[in-house]
C-alpha cells in the first residue's frame, strides 16, 4: 500500500490496526466519488477488530483489544441477556463505537446457524409497495399513508429550510444544513420503526397459525 508505513509513523498505529483505518477510510471516499458528494473530512466514529487484535476471555468476562498505547483488557460492563448470548461463544470480530457524548461501547459481533423452519404446507405471501406497504396473501393490508403523509411534510420543511439557506447568510447555512441533517435522520427512523412494526405483527401472527412464510417484492 502506498500509505501504509506513512500511516503506522504519523499515527503510532499497529499493522493491523493500520491496514483497517486504511480500508474504512478509502471505502469512505470510494461511496462519496461513486454518489457524486465531496468529501471534505473522515469522522472518526468507529474502530474494527479482528482476532489478531481482539479476544474475548469468558472465565473473567473481559475482552483484549490493541489500543495505539499496546494490548490492553477491559472488563465487560453488560447485564444478563448479553452474557447468556456470549456463554460458550468465541467472537471473531468486534467493531468499537464512539458516542456522541465522547464515551465508547464495543460492539461484539456473534455467528448463528438459524433455526431449520418447522415443516408446513400452508404458504404466505407478501407484496411490497408503495401506496399499500404490505399486502398479504391471506388478505391483511397495512397502508402506505401514515408514512406518505409523513415523507410529504419533511419534503415541504426541507424546501423552506433550502430556500431560506440560499438567502441567509453563512451562518444561518451552516444552521440549515445541520437542520436538514437532523431531518433526514429523524425520518429515516420513522420509516424504519414502522417497516420493523408492520413486518413483526406479519411474523407473529403467522407464528400463531404456523404458516410459513414467503416473502416477494414486487
Amino acid at each position: 500500500m502506498q500509505v501504509y508505513h506513512d500511516v503506522r509513523d504519523m499515527f503510532g498505529l499497529s499493522a493491523q490496526l493500520a491496514i483497517h483505518a486504511i480500508r474504512r477510510v478509502s471505502g469512505n471516499r470510494k461511496t462519496a466519488k461513486k454518489d457524486g458528494k465531496p468529501v471534505n473530512k473522515f469522522a472518526p466514529t468507529s474502530v474494527t477488530y479482528d482476532t489478531r487484535i481482539f479476544s474475548f476471555r469468558e472465565k473473567d468476562w473481559t475482552v483484549s483489544l490493541t489500543t495505539t498505547g499496546g494490548r490492553e483488557r477491559f472488563v465487560l460492563a453488560i447485564g444478563n441477556y448479553q452474557l447468556g448470548l456470549l456463554k460458550g461463544q468465541n467472537p471473531k470480530t468486534a467493531t468499537l463505537c464512539k458516542r456522541k457524548n465522547g464515551s465508547y461501547y464495543l460492539n461484539i459481533q456473534l455467528e448463528f446457524q438459524p433455526a431449520e423452519p418447522p415443516p408446513c404446507n400452508q404458504v404466505l405471501g407478501c407484496d411490497w409497495g408503495r401506496t399499500d406497504i404490505a399486502v398479504t396473501s391471506d388478505g391483511d393490508t397495512f397502508s402506505g399513508k401514515q408514512i406518505t403523509k409523513v415523507r410529504n411534510h419533511y419534503a415541504k420543511l426541507r424546501a423552506n429550510i433550502q430556500r431560506k439557506a440560499t438567502k441567509g447568510s453563512r451562518c444561518s447555512r451552516r444552521r440549515c444544513r445541520e437542520l436538514l441533517k437532523r431531518l433526514s435522520g429523524k425520518e429515516k427512523r420513522f420509516q424504519t420503526l414502522v417497516n420493523h412494526t408492520i413486518s413483526h405483527r406479519i411474523v407473529i401472527k403467522r407464528l400463531k397459525t404456523k404458516i410459513k412464510l414467503s416473502l416477494w417484492k414486487i
